[in-house]
């Protein structure tokens, strides 16, 4: 047991900053609203209607964040103080109804803030934009009008409801997923009349395509979120900072577009007190739920090889591994690990070693970096080919302690330590990690 104190330790060290890591991803909003508390009536009332799209039947392109996009956008608002309407991979009759709503809750509130979200396929003809439902069956262009949703009349809607503020967001900017007219109609388009008082935010600019993201959420909605959360941003400046950061994300391939028709001063969270109006806001540095495989529970999987050294008998190692999420933060690796090669020249030898590990995850900058470590176990089969002696065989159950750096998602950089409390085997190595879901 000796030979496990220092790896067990720096487990527990492990463990107590991935629980800190964890209490910081508690909403910012809960903060603001904690350090400042307006009378009620001073407060507006808030609603929102949240959709996310992507399991698309009928042959269309399957989209993978959308739904991720949406719940994420949704908890956030609802930290926010919206009461929020979330629809997922909602037909036409779900989102027209869900758009009525809205616009009855907004009209009948007064000076009520009103954010409209929408994560999915979206295409534009004839200078009016839409957003297709899952279930869409549009098999020429003439169709949309009454088998998507059009923007421009859920416009018209929000504006008839006279409230105080409406936010219009379309991560909707995908390539056309028709077969018709591809050529012409990529991207949305610029609106034609946008209500007053009215805010208005496309993922990129119009006419071209947006990222669906490679992690958890969408390009956009990946910087969107944290800008969200920031504590005592006015709104203008949450949508002008997530411009910025999917520009500079991007390297400037992807740049939204913000169209603002409102000229006032409102805040999505808790005001700032009056103090506190000047000072810097800091941008916060943890992406709620996060961009890493392995803070997504079971959605996401990986599959890897790697190669190495043992330190011992065999010298060349080839290991072939998979993963899972069971929680935040964790990831369960199975995989085994194939020995040959032995450091005698009169000896041959072959190893099997079936393994899992479970570890704890902890992302660094910007989550390009990300550290691991965990415990875990297996059954190793050895097999030793003398020369002169014939052959042997042993088999006995290791425990392991494991830990390493993970770069951009794809190299992994490992160690671990082997043992059953009577010898011990060192492994360092190097490979590659495939992550879908």
């Amino acid at each position: 047991m000796e030979i496990l104190k220092d790896p067990i330790m720096a487990l527990a060290r492990k463990s107590f900053f991935t629980a800190l890591l964890g209490l910081l991803l508690f909403p910012a909003a809960i903060f603001a609203q904690e350090t400042s508390n307006p009378s009620p009536e001073n407060v507006p009332q808030k609603f929102a209607l949240v959709i996310g799209n992507g399991a698309y039947s009928g042959g269309l392109p399957q989209l993978a964040n959308p739904v991720n996009d949406a719940n994420d956008v949704a908890a956030a608002l609802q930290s926010l103080g919206f009461t929020v309407d979330k629809v997922l991979n909602g037909t036409l009759q779900q989102m027209e109804d869900a758009s009525l709503r809205l616009k009855d809750s907004l009209g009948t509130a007064g000076n009520a803030y009103g954010f409209f979200f929408y994560a999915g396929h979206g295409v534009q003809s004839s200078g009016d934009n839409y957003l297709i439902p899952v279930d869409a069956d549009i098999p020429t262009e003439s169709y949309l009008r009454t088998r998507a949703v059009s923007v421009q009349t859920l416009l018209d809607d929000l504006n008839d409801a006279r409230n105080g503020l409406n936010i219009v967001v379309l991560d909707a900017c995908r390539d056309n997923p028709f077969g018709w007219n591809r050529s012409t109609t990529r991207g949305l388009t610029i609106i034609s009349r946008q209500p007053a008082d009215s805010i208005i935010v496309y993922s990129t600019s119009a006419g071209q395509r947006a990222s669906d993201g490679e992690g958890r959420n969408g390009l956009f909605t990946s910087q969107l979120l944290p800008n969200l959360l920031t504590p005592g941003l006015e709104v203008k400046d949450v949508f002008n900072r997530t411009g910025a950061d999917v520009s500079d994300v991007s390297h400037k391939q992807q740049v939204p577009a913000v169209y603002n028709q409102f000229f006032g001063t409102a805040y999505l969270g808790i005001p700032p007190d009056a103090q506190d109006t000047n000072a810097i806001i800091p941008r916060p540095q943890i992406i709620i739920g996060g961009a890493k495989p392995e803070n997504d529970p079971a959605k996401f999987w990986s599959v890897g090889a790697s190669f190495g050294s043992s330190f011992a008998a065999p010298w060349i190692l080839g290991t072939a591994h998979g993963t899972i999420a069971p929680f935040k933060y964790t990831f369960l690796e199975l995989g085994f690990d194939t020995g040959f090669v032995s450091g005698e020249a009169n000896v041959g030898y072959y190893s099997l070693y079936p393994y899992a590990h479970l570890a704890f995850f902890w992302p660094l900058m910007a989550n390009k970096i990300g550290l691991y470590a965990g415990l875990g176990g297996g059954y190793l089969m050895v097999s030793y080919n003398f020369t002169n002696e014939g052959k042997y065989t042993e088999n006995f159950m290791l425990g392991a302690v494991t830990a390493g750096v993970n770069f951009l998602d794809m190299i992994d950089v490992s160690y671990t330590l082997k043992t059953n409390f009577s010898a011990r085997s060192h492994k360092v190595s190097v490979g590659y990690t495939y992550r879908f879901k």
